[in-house]
């Protein structure tokens, strides 16, 4: 109910809730009920509206969510008995909004009775509509995509972010490796399966697992949570130890210390960030992992001091974008974005991306990422960057990348510094690559 409002963020949410449960099983059971009903809910609504006599709007919050719950419980969750999803959601609704219950009850019995058999969107005739209600993704994002992929991509991309999130860690290289911290995880109560990652050379999987940092290799330092796709921006980015590094849009730090780890904590890497607070987030990460090279301000890098400009070798822009590469991780982001937002962005993408490029030195070199999968946001903003400044040129990927290329369309995008990763074609998260050079010799 307070994300629906627009009061928080699930994730956090999540994170802030579950440790108050003890049991890992209601740990699991209830990030799943939180994350399933908020990416199922345009499915759960379209669904409920069959047999509801009034517009699902015109109930209350309680009355909603109970009836998201229960129908989420009935359709997704099959280890769960229908009497124990109706029962309970009932219970709820005595507690919350009673005079609700009775509907509530009445609405989720013909849910368990009829399940999925419900007439649907014909997906020739409407694709947007069928994939918007049979797969819970808002109407106006779903004809993005289908203009330009068509059906069968879209759908796959649709199923993706319907699937649980896997947990994703990056081992810490100056304390253990990869294979060193798979070893350490299934001792962990509940620390599930963990198996190394397929892209990015220090990335461990983790399944069946509700809270990784309560994981003792994770206080002890030996990693950080990081999706795998968002760590390959620092491995393009390639620091050197002893070199100066700007990240310019930083926090919480998960790029930030795995270019510290990647520098063998020697040298200087300046985190900005324009919200202040968040500069906790990345002091208390690189502390824990052990790492003292990374200094924090508040400052927006569109208007770095004259004095910074020029002075660095290697600029990280992790631009702030739509998000909409990470629907699979972030279940309420589906809801809150619309065309207007894609709109907005990138004008405000490329002038930090001009204001950071500006604090590279000649011969150094400019990292942008975005985790989205929206053109305007990525090679749009890469061109123009380009075209803004030409003394800046675009970098070949494949001796930067530790694998090899995927396919020809691939390496097309990668002989032009650029990489847009979609996930129903490299299943990881959709993420935006491109790396850049200032052309002259160091001063």
């Amino acid at each position: 109910m307070r994300v629906e409002r627009g009061q928080a963020y699930a994730h956090i949410l999540l994170r802030q809730a579950l440790p108050a449960l003890a049991d890992v099983r209601e740990r699991r059971l209830a990030a799943a009920l939180v994350n399933g009903v908020l990416k199922q809910r345009g499915t759960l609504d379209y669904i409920l509206r069959r047999h509801l006599r009034k517009p699902l709007r015109a109930l209350p919050a309680e009355a909603r969510a109970a009836l998201r719950m229960g129908a989420f419980q009935l359709l997704y969750l099959e280890r769960v008995p229908a009497a124990a999803a109706v029962n309970e959601s009932v219970r709820l609704t005595k507690l919350t909004s009673p005079p609700h219950a009775a509907l509530v009850n009445g609405v989720l019995r013909r849910v368990a009775a009829e399940g999925w058999d419900i007439a649907w969107p014909d997906p020739e005739r409407q694709p947007a509509e069928y994939l918007s209600a049979r797969h819970s993704h808002p109407e106006w994002l779903a004809r993005r995509w289908l203009r330009r992929w068509g059906f069968e991509d879209t759908e796959k991309l649709c199923l993706w972010n319907n699937e649980p999130a896997e947990t994703w860690l990056r081992a810490n290289r100056l304390r253990c490796t990869p294979e060193g911290l798979i070893r350490a995880l299934p001792a962990e109560p509940g620390g599930g399966d963990a198996a190394p990652g397929r892209w990015s050379p220090a990335a461990v999987r983790l399944t069946g697992l509700g809270a990784p940092d309560a994981l003792a290799p994770f206080q002890a330092g030996l990693c950080t949570v990081q999706s795998e796709s968002s760590q390959l921006a620092a491995l393009l980015l390639a620091p050197a130890p002893g070199e100066k590094v700007l990240d310019a849009c930083a926090a919480p730090g998960g790029k930030t210390t795995h270019l510290a780890e990647l520098m063998d904590n020697r040298g200087e890497i300046t985190a900005l960030d324009i919200h202040a607070p968040r500069l906790a987030l990345i002091e208390r990460s690189a502390s824990r992992l052990g790492l003292g090279v990374v200094t924090v301000r508040a400052a927006d890098a569109r208007a770095l001091p004259p004095a910074e400009r020029g002075a660095y070798d290697k600029v990280l822009v992790d631009a702030p974008c739509s998000g909409l590469g990470v629907l699979r991780r972030r279940a309420d982001l589906r809801w809150q974005k619309d065309e207007q937002v894609i709109a907005a962005l990138p004008a405000l993408q490329l002038d930090i991306l001009l204001g950071a490029a500006a604090a590279a030195r000649p011969g150094g070199e400019v990292v942008y990422a975005a985790c989205t999968v929206e053109p305007e946001e990525n090679f749009a903003v890469a061109k123009d960057f380009i075209a803004a400044r030409p003394d800046f040129q675009p970098v070949p990927l494949a001796p930067l990348l530790p694998f090899p290329c995927p396919s020809p369309a691939d390496r097309r995008q990668w002989e032009k510094g650029m990489w847009q990763i979609l996930p129903q074609t490299h299943a990881m998260d959709g993420f935006f690559l491109a790396k850049f050079r200032r052309g002259g010799e160091r001063g």
